[in-house]
């Protein structure tokens, strides 16, 4: 278990990864299967980008969200222990400091859905680094 304070950072030589219009689209090069994250989601994969903690991530969207830290936070904490039990983040290593921050936005009207992890596999060995892996099969079950 991924503590609530400690750094998180994403699995950057195995991962590609892009933000766009606020979903993540998540690639595990390793295995070849991708994943999407919502609006939610996406704003919580930028975070980890910024290798910030859970209790951190859960501060800022309930910030932008205009709702409790108490809510977002169990929320938070479970989509982070998905990405880690994916193999996708990792917890970062202690001498790296969290990036600078842009101001945070509060309660930007935007509405607040729990994030949820999709992930596909129908595009894995096409997605999977060449050659492919010997568990491929097995990964994108």
């Amino acid at each position: 278990m991924i503590g609530r304070k400690e750094r998180l950072g994403i699995r950057r030589a195995e991962i590609a990864a892009k933000v766009i219009d606020g979903e993540a689209i998540v690639i595990n090069l390793a295995t070849g299967l991708y994943y999407s994250l919502g609006k939610v989601g996406g704003r919580i994969w930028s975070l980890i980008e910024r290798n910030l903690s859970s209790e951190d991530i859960a501060a800022a969207i309930a910030s932008e969200y205009g709702v409790s830290k108490e809510m977002v936070g169990s929320d938070v904490v479970e989509l982070v222990e998905q990405l880690a039990a994916e193999q996708l983040i990792e917890v970062a290593s202690v001498h790296v400091a969290p990036q600078e921050s842009r101001k945070m936005e509060l309660n930007t009207g935007k509405a607040y859905a729990k994030p949820e992890l999709r992930k596909f596999s129908d595009m894995a060995e096409i997605f999977a680094m060449d050659p492919p892996l010997p568990g491929l099969a097995k990964a994108a079950k």
